[in-house]
């Protein structure tokens, strides 16, 4: 987007309220880089956020047709409150020993036995390694996962759903999770709290 540069002196009378947005949408490259760092620092502490790899060698498989469905998971255990990566994969074939399977995105969708929706959504694929999702499970019990992996038209190509048994966690366990849930709270909005700081200044020193 161009930048509208607002004229001064006897050309044109231009009200302070443009000339605030002008500063603001001209600031430095060092204070735009510090606000994309909070945004990013949110996106990771509640995450949509993709990597690219089973993280460990625990995985579901299931057969579509000629396609085998394959989807890792980390930790090898389901606990409430805690994170679990999903990484999904589609082959040709048998998982490891096909060939990797082309696919637009992946649908993914998280139930309960009370037909209750955590998760809806589509994940579009990583051109390295898997497409993941980061999700926490908000309570112990029987849940499902439904992964269907789709063309660039929305067609399903492999449908598959697995069943998810989520254990308690300890006390000790809910406790830290919510304390660092709260401590990474206030890290983001410290942050971003800096991040208004300096752009007011930085305005308030330029009039």
């Amino acid at each position: 987007m161009p930048v509208r540069r607002a004229y001064r002196g006897s050309e044109i009378a231009v009200p302070r309220t443009i000339r605030v947005y002008n500063r603001t949408m001209t600031l430095d490259v060092r204070l735009r880089a510090l606000l994309w760092a909070a945004v990013a620092s949110a996106v990771v502490l509640y995450p949509t956020s993709l990597v690219l790899a089973h993280s460990s060698g625990v995985s579901w498989s299931a057969r579509d047709g000629e396609y085998t469905i394959d989807v890792g998971y980390e930790p090898e255990s389901f606990v409430e409150g805690r994170h679990t990566r999903f990484d999904f994969l589609l082959w040709e074939g048998e998982a490891d020993t096909g060939t990797p399977a082309p696919f637009s995105h992946v649908w993914v969708r998280i139930t309960d036995t009370g037909g209750n929706t955590f998760v809806a959504g589509g994940i579009w694929k990583q051109l390295y390694g898997p497409t993941t999702l980061i999700f926490v499970f908000p309570s112990p019990g029987s849940y499902l996962l439904e992964a269907s992996y789709r063309d660039e038209e929305g067609n399903d190509i492999a449908v598959a759903t697995f069943p998810v048994s989520v254990e308690r966690a300890a006390a000790s366990g809910v406790l830290s999770g919510r304390l660092g849930v709260f401590l990474s709270g206030l890290l983001v909005g410290a942050l971003g709290g800096l991040v208004v700081s300096l752009v007011s200044a930085r305005s308030r020193r330029r009039y």
